[in-house]
């Protein structure tokens, strides 16, 4: 029996040195019904210019498997090249994979059998950070879950059925996959009428929250199958990045609580915690401005005493708040302190998607 169609879409720009791996790993995938679309970015005032390396490495695997579909386009950001991956998809399934990133060869088997058996709209797999040295949180430097082509995988858990809800809860909660496009297998339809905003960074976390919030059944398997190249940066990106987290999780919790009122006391651990944040990577990045913070003061001022009572916030959450409020000499130091404590190249690192 033929399987349905399953479109991977590939975002490409000045990713080089990961490129062979990510399409080779592409390459081997097991599912039977494929097409691999790689939205290859351009620079320059036209889709002829500059980056040829990537667009020359895309060539050499379209070359050899007919799967890949080329499209170029002048670089103007994920967004745009995501949605025309869209708009060129034929397939009824849609997947992501970012082109500094690898897969697993049976990771679209693994989310579609998934899909199925839960009758499911988004089907969900666990990950890998893949660090800059070589080694990652779990597999030996280069080793993958599956061996090879179509081999038979064993589940570390079962998969879990989630509602719409209970996957905002689990967003907003922390407590399994979060706001990224890559590690998911979708049912096409869900993107009728949503795209990805091409005036906003970090859109992973406004596409797929209304994605889910749209969605009624999501399966969720922890196995990890997508490897995620963890990158360093630097702590004045850190401040950047929270502050763009914070006016992202904002509109997320505004759609989720008009829905689901009742995710009320996770979405305000949610955000509390957020403006904390953003208010420890200002002080650490040294570009702490009080009047530039003030939402932040805020929205913690507003919200600390029912914080007290909301059973989702704990007390490190607490502390940070009140000393937020009363001494920021102390969060600075407590602050820097934990950074210090993080073992590992996991320290001082920032996911690319949120």
């Amino acid at each position: 029996m033929t399987k349905p169609m399953i479109s991977v879409i590939s975002i490409i720009y000045k990713v080089e040195p990961y490129l062979r791996q990510c399409l080779e790993s592409m390459r081997k995938l097991s599912y039977p019904e494929l097409e691999l679309i790689l939205v290859v970015g351009r620079s320059g005032s036209t889709a002829a210019g500059a980056d040829d390396n990537c667009l020359q490495i895309a060539e050499e695997y379209a070359a050899k498997d007919p799967r890949f579909k080329i499209i170029t386009c002048v670089a103007a950001g994920v967004s745009d090249a995501r949605n025309r991956g869209l708009d060129a998809a034929k397939g009824e399934y849609i997947g992501f994979v970012d082109g500094d990133d690898f897969v697993d060869p049976g990771i679209y088997d693994r989310l579609y059998d998934n899909m199925v058996s839960f009758d499911a709209d988004i089907s969900v797999c666990g990950k890998y950070d893949e660090y800059a040295d070589g080694t990652n949180n779990g597999l030996l430097a280069g080793e993958t879950v599956s061996k090879a082509a179509g081999d038979a995988l064993s589940p570390k858990t079962e998969p879990e059925l989630l509602s719409s809800k209970e996957a905002a809860g689990m967003l907003l909660t922390g407590g399994g996959f979060f706001f990224h496009s890559w590690d998911k297998l979708f049912k096409a339809g869900l993107f009728d009428g949503i795209r990805f905003p091409e005036d906003k960074y970090l859109e992973d976390r406004y596409t797929i929250g209304d994605i889910i919030l749209k969605a009624e059944r999501i399966v969720y398997d922890r196995t990890p199958l997508y490897h995620f190249r963890v990158r360093t940066d630097s702590m004045s990106h850190h401040k950047r990045m929270s502050e763009m987290n914070s006016d992202a999780d904002t509109v997320f919790v505004t759609k989720t609580l008009s829905k689901y009122p009742d995710l009320y006391d996770e979405a305000e651990n949610y955000l509390l915690y957020g403006h904390i944040t953003c208010i420890q990577n200002a002080l650490i990045s040294g570009e702490f401005k009080r009047e530039e913070e003030k939402r932040h003061f805020d929205y913690i001022r507003e919200h600390r005493k029912s914080a007290g009572k909301n059973p989702f916030v704990n007390r490190n959450t607490r502390v940070k708040a009140f000393l937020s409020l009363h001494s920021l000499f102390l969060l600075k130091l407590i602050t820097l302190r934990g950074k210090h404590r993080q073992a590992g190249p996991a320290a001082f690192t920032i996911s690319r998607s949120g």
